[in-house]
């Protein structure tokens, strides 16, 4: 299987170095973005890695036999990665490097998405954004728990602070989500260096633009002109 796909990553306006990172293997319908954070190098070393590990992971048991076994592999390679940065943080002494991980594969015009962190998997569908994974951050966990309204947390201060990640603690929980993708749908997958700075109708709007590659180059350039104050990425894929 092929498929079109741009990925583009930037370091934004304010960060000196870039600690995104993504992947994309169109040939098994797999697209993976990462968020790196530990200080340092340590960011940059934690999303590389737990993209590598997870990437390996599955080419060395996939392909799922079924299409319900996918959801079991992804969340079997999450949890792999989350040894691999903690081997690597262990090795080189960076310990509470971590990152999110946010993986996707298509198969049969099915979407399978496991998620650890803040970046975010959507499809863009007429113009209009639907997310369809959950922020693992304390903003979120308020809203879950009635504390503030779903529309405080985009500048609640504590929306960066997160609630799992890969690589900072021994366990993580994947979420995993599995689901049809609708006619004519885009998928974006983004850092949160554009969805925390570009509010989601223009994200909607630009990731509808008619050329793949303009459209992702759009909207890091959006996020940009909004002040860039973290590194950004998106990941646009035509199923």
């Amino acid at each position: 299987m092929s498929l079109r796909y741009a990925l583009v990553t930037d370091r934004g306006k304010e960060r000196e170095n870039n600690e995104d990172a993504a992947l994309a293997v169109p040939e098994l319908g797999l697209f993976v973005i990462a968020d790196g954070m530990g200080g340092h190098s340590g960011g940059e070393i934690a999303s590389h890695v737990a993209i590598d590990s997870l990437v390996a992971y599955i080419k060395g048991h996939g392909p799922a036999p079924q299409l319900e076994d996918e959801a079991r592999l992804l969340c079997e390679a999450t949890l792999e990665a989350n040894n691999a940065v903690l081997h690597e943080a262990e090795q080189r002494s960076l310990f509470g490097m971590g990152t999110t991980l946010t993986t996707l594969q298509i198969r049969d015009r099915t979407a399978t998405v496991a998620h650890v962190g803040d970046t975010r998997a959507c499809f863009v569908i007429g113009g209009e954004l639907s997310v369809l994974t959950r922020d693992h951050n304390l903003a979120s966990l308020l809203v879950d728990q009635g504390i503030i309204r779903r529309e405080q947390a985009t500048s609640h201060p504590e929306r960066h602070m997160l609630t799992q990640a890969v690589g900072t603690h021994e366990a993580v929980e994947p979420d995993v989500i599995q689901t049809r993708i609708p006619p004519d749908a885009r998928i974006l997958l983004s850092t949160d260096g554009l969805h925390d700075v570009v509010p989601g109708d223009e994200i909607a709007e630009l990731a509808a633009g008619d050329e793949l590659e303009a459209a992702a180059q759009a909207l890091v350039q959006r996020a940009n002109e909004y002040g860039g104050p973290d590194n950004v990425t998106v990941v646009l894929i035509e199923p």
